[in-house]
């Protein structure tokens, strides 16, 4: 995995926000401002003049750290999902092969 800079980071807010990430990217994105505090800062800047127009605008309270804080749990817990459904689809797949391979073997051997 590529390593994300700040500067590709920054680029990539907008589409993290508005949910137009791939996952790999966004997994790239989410370590990267996991470790990064000044992106993390940027995404935060971003996040709360985005939201808090849209807020404002319609008159709701919030808490916009704690949303953003949020939202970054959820796309970690979605991406986390993917990765293990995944596996899950790897290892049915070298279990069908092996049967597969068994069947084969018996057919052939007999």
């Amino acid at each position: 995995m590529n390593d994300l800079t700040c500067k590709q980071a920054e680029k990539l807010i907008p589409s993290f926000l508005n949910d137009e990430m791939e996952n790999q990217t966004k997994k790239q994105f989410l370590a990267h401002v996991e470790h990064c505090s000044f992106c993390l800062e940027e995404l935060s800047i971003q996040f709360l003049v985005t939201a808090g127009m849209q807020r404002l605008e319609k008159g709701d309270t919030f808490d916009l750290n704690r949303e953003l804080k949020l939202k970054i749990a959820t796309e970690k817990r979605h991406l986390h999902i993917l990765a293990s459904l995944q596996r899950g689809l790897y290892a049915t797949e070298i279990l069908s092969a092996a049967a597969a391979v068994a069947i084969l073997l018996t057919v052939v051997l007999k």
